[in-house]
Parts: C-alpha cells; sequence; structure tokens
C-alpha cells in the first residue's frame, strides 16, 4: 500500500483525472439510465517510452485501480462497483488534446436488479466517490495545475 503522500504526489505526476456518464441499458420501453460509468484517466511520465498494453501501462491501471478502490463507499449499499478488467489500448479524449491516457473504468450498479432504473442509492454513491476522488487530488475531466495548487509547468523533455 502507497502512503498518502506518494499517492498524492502520483496523482499529481500522471494527472489523473475522471469523468462520470450515465450508463444505459434497452428494454422494453427502450433507453433506460440504470446507474453510472466512472472513468479515471492517467497518463505516462512524458519521458517514459510506452506502447498500448505494455507493462507500464498495467502498472499505471493497477495504481487507477488503487485510487479507485480507496474511493468507494466503504460500507455495504445496494449499489455494487464493477471495476472492469484492464483494456490495452491508450485512450484519448479532446480534453486533454488527444494525449496518450490509460484508462479504469467502474461501473455504480444496482446490487441486484440490474436493469432497474437509476435510484438515489447510486446518484448518493456516485457523488461520494467524485468527493473521495476529490479529495485524494484527482481531478475532474481535465488536469490543471492552477487547481492541483502548483504553479510550476510540465517539465520538457
Amino acid at each position: 500500500m502507497t502512503t498518502q503522500n506518494d499517492l498524492n504526489e502520483w496523482i499529481r505526476e500522471h494527472k489523473v483525472c475522471w469523468e462520470l456518464f450515465p450508463y444505459y441499458a434497452l428494454g422494453r420501453g427502450g433507453r433506460i439510465q440504470i446507474g453510472f460509468e466512472l472513468d479515471l484517466y492517467a497518463q505516462h511520465l512524458p519521458w517514459v517510452k510506452t506502447n498500448p498494453g505494455c507493462k507500464e501501462c498495467e502498472e499505471v491501471f493497477k495504481k487507477l485501480e488503487e485510487i479507485a478502490r480507496l474511493a468507494l463507499p466503504t460500507e455495504f449499499r445496494p449499489t455494487r462497483y464493477d471495476i472492469q478488467p484492464f483494456d490495452a489500448s491508450f485512450h484519448i479524449r479532446p480534453e486533454t488534446k488527444l494525449k496518450q491516457e490509460v484508462q479504469l473504468t467502474m461501473l455504480i450498479i444496482h446490487r441486484e436488479g440490474y436493469f432497474d432504473p437509476l435510484d438515489e442509492c447510486e446518484r448518493r454513491c456516485a457523488a461520494e466517490i467524485q468527493q473521495h476522488l476529490k479529495n485524494l487530488g484527482v481531478q475532474s475531466k481535465v488536469w490543471s495545475q492552477m487547481r492541483a495548487g502548483t504553479l510550476t509547468t510540465d517539465r520538457m523533455v
């Protein structure tokens, strides 16, 4: 397990961000929101040479998984949190000017009644997870040095 200071530094170095999306299923009545998808993103350090699915990507994913688990509510609830398996591709987003990122996807859904509509428990869990991520230093959508509390610029390599 990593110390809090080490984890905070890792989050800053790898510019860890999250995004929350509605998670839908198709049923007889059409599309219905049944939960949320929360994605965590991390960039490799600029001087690290990587390829999609490489050992460094797997290590970044493991650290994202550690961060995700730290952000989960601790008591048992009717909501569950499904962390999806490692995806060996790089992910790119317009918000980061198409920089290559490792992504962890977690579903926030019903423990039972998978196709039941979104309820207050899932909303509450999603809000708490986002607050825990924020408390850890993870940023919403796109990394900002200003929000990170540092005025230094990114290192040039």
